[in-house]
């Protein structure tokens, strides 16, 4: 008797006990509106949040060792009794307590779920390293045209068109040829073609040009006015005239600097004329092994001044298009620095006014007062030699090349170069 008296009062007790849990459940359930989130807490911490979907669908979702549990209870009017004490009976069987007592909390959270906070990782980008894709460059396409430039023990030293990179060629040719499988023919090319893409060819003082080298010899374009004889010197055993000459350099701001430099040079020039040299440098001396005056390629409408300092600012391009406020500002420094004081002072009008018609210029796509969007030199060439409208190349024979080129050149090699 005594056993089954304890017995009577503990369920007494426990009755008692769910019935004030029990009378809050029942008050949510029927009053609560759908949508609504109603967090309650036991005695031991535990928060239940409440949520009533529609007028009888309530669903309670309570942590527990930092796992969520959720229980769902679907009812009517005349159900609604036995589906709070179900609810009731679920969560005190997960939690193993004894819910004797429920009371609403402001906290909307369930801290028991709340995940660690934990140190982000840094998410590396992995970037081409500049020299693989120098190596990618380099790769020979299955065809491709060359410029002869000199030889070396046997060997042709050759600029591809196709990639701006020097090779060396066992057969010797004298002028632009066509190599096919080890076939080589005659090329004949437009010269203002030839022109554009030799004159994107550049030199950094700091770090010559990755693409136009093999071993210890670049090849690039530059500007010079010639300040006469100063002596001799040997490349590769051939005795040559040593000038000196006022070159230029430039940024991609427009920055325009005199510079004066020695050079070995194969030609017969005028003292303080204005000349694009074709230059190697081998990695001590410049050697001018070919070029033109530009003040005649502009008369003869070869090659205009405005389409060289174009062609040679291609390399501050980023992503195909240069900034026109910058190229403004180069032609301007040109002709303070370069013309006005004596020499070509009469092509300062020529200058300004073919500024304005830039949009003719073939290897220009489009203009604004923001930028200027170009034509790479090797779209220009492979387009060119078909006898095709010049356009950019997204998906060609060369496009590989074209956007290799882009991105050695958007990665700004060239901070300060010869123009």
């Amino acid at each position: 008797m005594p056993n089954r008296a304890i017995n009577v009062l503990n369920l007494v007790h426990w009755i008692f006990v769910i019935m004030k849990a029990f009378d809050l459940l029942i008050y949510l359930f029927e009053h609560i509106k759908p949508g609504s989130l109603i967090a309650v807490k036991t005695r031991d911490n535990f928060t239940i949040l409440i949520k009533k979907e529609d007028d009888y669908t309530v669903i309670a979702s309570i942590c527990k060792e930092n796992n969520m549990r959720k229980f769902k209870e679907v009812y009517n009017k005349a159900t609604v009794h036995r589906a709070v004490l179900d609810l009731l009976s679920q969560i005190s069987d997960y939690l193993q307590i004894n819910i004797d007592e429920l009371e609403i909390t402001n906290n909307l959270e369930l801290q028991e779920c709340q995940p660690k906070k934990e140190t982000p990782k840094k998410v590396v980008k992995h970037k081409e390293r500049v020299e693989d894709l120098i190596v990618k460059m380099k790769e020979l396409p299955p065809e491709y045209d060359i410029i002869p430039l000199f030889t070396k023990e046997g060997k042709l030293v050759s600029l591809v068109l196709q990639n701006l990179c020097l090779v060396y060629i066992d057969k010797i040719v004298k002028g632009i040829s066509h190599i096919r499988n080890d076939t080589i023919s005659n090329l004949s090319a437009d010269v203002k073609a030839i022109n554009y893409v030799l004159s994107t060819i550049k030199f950094d003082l700091q770090k010559g040009n990755p693409i136009s080298s093999v071993d210890n010899f670049t090849f690039f374009t530059a500007m010079f006015v010639d300040m006469g004889e100063i002596g001799h010197d040997v490349f590769l055993g051939r005795k040559m005239r040593k000038r000196m000459g006022k070159f230029f350099t430039t940024n991609s701001k427009g920055n325009l600097r005199p510079i004066q430099l020695e050079f070995l040079d194969l030609t017969d020039n005028s003292k303080n004329e204005l000349y694009i040299g074709y230059f190697l440098h081998d990695g001590e001396k410049f050697i001018r092994i070919g070029g033109y005056n530009l003040f005649e390629y502009h008369d003869k409408g070869l090659f205009t001044i405005n389409q060289y300092l174009l062609s040679s600012f291609t390399v501050t391009q980023y992503n195909f298009s240069i900034d026109y406020q910058s190229f403004d500002k180069l032609l301007s420094n040109f002709v303070n620095t370069v013309i006005s004081k004596g020499i070509g002072s009469k092509y300062v009008k020529d200058i300004f006014e073919l500024e304005n018609l830039l949009y003719d210029v073939e290897c220009v796509r489009s203009v604004t007062k923001e930028k200027i969007e170009i034509i790479d030199p090797i779209s220009m060439w492979y387009y060119k030699t078909r006898g095709e409208d010049v356009k950019l190349c997204n998906d060609c024979e060369v496009s590989d090349k074209v956007n290799l080129w882009n991105k050695i050149i958007t990665v700004n090699w060239f901070k300060e170069f010869l123009i």
